[in-house]
């Protein structure tokens, strides 16, 4: 198959004929207005994610928008897959060779002198060789066309390209759900019911966050409502697609050998010349199974009998392949945070359970899982705002799960999933805002502590249940 035919049958609406159904969904991720506020901006726009979780939805949701929201014109935008082996067969296949196909036989006109925009969008675009090069000089050269591109993972999308598309590129990040996205995603799915909306935290004004989510907490059918969809996000995990299978064995199995196996094995391999790829999945198994624990670098390397350099490599593999997350310990010192032990939690619980084989959650479980999903909520946060995230161990080995860097002030965030907490329990966090009161930009004002259905207000703390937990 020849280019143009190709590119005929993946833009349908050239000819008019709508996009399918199927590829739009019922439901939005809030990554979609994020998208439409950046979709006229110059700069290139990368939606970087794990693999399967809806990045290509939302390029053809975008390309819906323009159409009909936008009215643009069908021919100007156009949609093709790096991955795609009718397009890109071998290493000879250049991009520019799909796009002054497109220019000259589809448009017809010249790509130096456009008359209105085109958008182009480039899926999986990683297996393109030599793509950054291409779409910097395109940037380069002010051509009246928006790039907005898609990547399994920054791996990917990075590895090459930092210093050549700096200042060129802006990211939108699309990972796992959140519990209060999964949470609007199955009344749509499941209970076919309006969403429930839950205030966002105010950082700023927390004494106002706490009134607002009151209305909430003491309503008791919405509570139980959205708690038995807690007890099921638990368990699943945030991947959009379990509401197309709601199986738990046919879910779990889908996780463990498309996200987890052709991760590793696809995602990494194809760009890292990597020797033992097995240690990589043993190690994504060794910290599910020890999910948010302290480690050293030396101690995982004495365990699987490598040099601690690979594990370090390793590890910021898995964690650009949006697979674990790791924290540095907080300190002022920069030299003992990278002495220091890391954090290492699996970033998408449904993950871990998977790993795990986890096909029902006890108490003592859920409260190690909240943790790490806490975790994940933090990062996401940290990573839209410019924020820094750690947690903290002092020399006396106290303890506490999160700090959060706002480059102003400080918060510290403990987990505490239960509905018994004892003074002893936040000795620690109430420590640590005592001894980093008035100090600048590393100021702490307040902390957060994270309860299984405790909300409250105590001297500087906030006691706020998960299931109200909306950053």
């Amino acid at each position: 198959m020849d280019i143009k035919s190709n590119l005929l049958i993946t833009n349908p609406w050239w000819s008019n004929q709508k996009i399918n159904e199927q590829f739009l969904l019922g439901r939005k991720r809030n990554e979609f207005n994020d998208i439409i506020e950046k979709i006229d901006n110059k700069r290139i726009l990368s939606i970087l994610g794990p693999r399967r979780v809806g990045k290509s939805t939302l390029i053809y949701q975008t390309i819906n928008y323009l159409i009909e929201e936008k009215k643009i014109d069908n021919k100007r935008i156009l949609l093709f897959s790096g991955d795609d082996p009718s397009l890109f067969f071998d290493e000879n296949d250049k991009l520019s060779d799909v796009l002054d196909v497109y220019f000259e036989e589809i448009l017809e006109e010249n790509m130096t002198n456009l008359t209105s925009k085109v958008y182009i969008f480039i899926d999986e675009i990683h297996f393109i060789k030599n793509w950054q090069n291409y779409l910097k000089t395109y940037f380069d050269r002010k051509y009246n066309i928006k790039f907005i591109i898609t990547g399994s993972s920054s791996v990917h999308l990075f590895k090459d390209a930092n210093e050549s598309l700096l200042g060129r590129i802006e990211n939108i990040y699309v990972l796992p759900l959140t519990f209060n996205q999964f949470m609007n995603f199955y009344m749509t799915y499941i209970s076919k019911d309006s969403d429930i909306e839950i205030p966002k935290i105010d950082f700023d004004n927390m004494d106002k966050s706490i009134k607002e989510l009151e209305k909430i907490y003491y309503n008791q059918d919405l509570k139980l409502k959205i708690q038995r969809i807690l007890k099921r996000y638990i368990l699943v995990g945030g991947y959009p697609e379990y509401f197309e299978i709601k199986d738990i064995d046919v879910w779990q199995k889908q996780l463990s050998e498309d996200i987890i196996t052709r991760g590793i094995y696809k995602d990494i391999l194809t760009i890292y010349n990597i020797k033992s790829p097995e240690i990589l999945e043993k190690m994504l198994y060794y910290i599910a199974a020890n999910n948010s624990q302290a480690f050293a670098y030396s101690g995982i390397a004495s365990t699987f009998r490598v040099d601690t350099v690979t594990i370090m490599t390793y590890l910021g593999y898995l964690k650009q392949a949006f697979l674990i997350n790791i924290l540095e310990n907080y300190s002022n010192n920069i030299a003992k945070v990278i002495r220091t032990n890391k954090k290492l939690s699996i970033l998408d619980n449904g993950i871990q359970n998977s790993l795990l084989k986890n096909k029902e959650i006890d108490n003592d479980l859920a409260g190690h899982i909240v943790e790490s999903m806490v975790d994940f909520d933090f990062r996401l946060l940290c990573e839209k705002e410019n924020y820094k995230e750690f947690y903290y161990r002092n020399s006396d080995k106290e303890e506490i799960d999160i700090i959060i860097d706002r480059n102003i002030d400080v918060i510290p965030v403990e987990v505490k999933y239960t509905n018994q907490i004892e003074n002893s329990d936040v000795k620690v966090i109430n420590k640590f805002i005592d001894q980093h009161k008035d100090k600048g930009i590393n100021q702490v004002k307040f902390g957060i502590v994270v309860t299984k259905d405790i909300l409250k207000k105590d001297g500087e703390l906030y006691f706020i249940p998960y299931w109200l937990l909306n950053i």
